[in-house]
């Protein structure tokens, strides 16, 4: 059985279960938040989640595990036949994981864990985020999915990257995203419909909202 290792809360988490559910494949959650601990550092070099567990071994890197998991359950298929097509898709999921999750997640201390603003990620993550959605525009096709008529990889990545991007643009900057892009509003509306990425996206928040909640009432303890 596959082990997954993260928590709800984190949008890379919330891809990889996402294909889990979708294809069917059986298996065990595994509570982890990143950090430097020497045991899991072990299984991720790096610290970071998600990370899964088969058969004894560890694979770390969203797309790395997207690959793996359609290799093992190739069917339902979650990336075109099509080499161009596949490639493309994988295009998208990296145009949000650099030029949208990338930037937004400078704010993330602040926007999740009450750290102090920072006044230079203020000023220059905004422009970054707009040049992201201009690319992600240019490239989604949204008809109705992110590469045409084929739900794939890219639909699940896009989704919980454009809802972590803004979720700290809103926070942040008071900034809706949706209300700038209506196109990708009523896409993530649709995609949204997905019985799996309503589940997924159901306990995102509400891990979410706990790990704020539990950041709050930190700071008060230590004022």
């Amino acid at each position: 059985m596959i082990k997954i290792y993260g928590i709800a809360a984190s949008n890379y988490f919330s891809c990889v279960k996402t294909v889990l559910l979708e294809k069917n494949i059986t298996f065990e959650e595994v509570t982890q938040v990143p950090c430097q601990d020497p045991d899991f550092l072990a299984l991720s070099p790096m610290g970071k989640i998600p990370c899964i567990e088969t058969d004894g071994h560890f694979l770390i890197e969203t797309n790395v595990i997207f690959d793996f998991l359609e290799d093992i359950a190739p069917e339902p298929a979650l990336y075109p036949k099509d080499a161009y097509e596949k490639a493309k898709a994988k295009e998208i999921i990296r145009i949000g994981e650099l030029y949208l999750d990338a930037p937004a997640r400078r704010h993330l201390g602040h926007a999740v864990f009450g750290e102090s603003l920072n006044k230079i990620a203020f000023d220059e993550v905004r422009p970054a985020i707009e040049r992201g959605l201009n690319a992600f525009t240019q490239r989604a096709q949204l008809s109705p999915y992110v590469i045409g008529d084929e739900y794939t990889m890219a639909d699940i990545s896009s989704y919980f990257m454009l809802g972590f991007t803004n979720f700290h643009t809103k926070t942040i900057y008071d900034w809706d995203i949706t209300n700038s892009y209506p196109q990708i509003g009523k896409y993530l509306d649709f995609i949204g419909e997905r019985p799996f990425i309503t589940s997924v996206q159901s306990a995102l928040e509400k891990s979410l909202i706990e790990i704020i909640e539990n950041s709050k009432q930190g700071s008060n303890g230590d004022e």
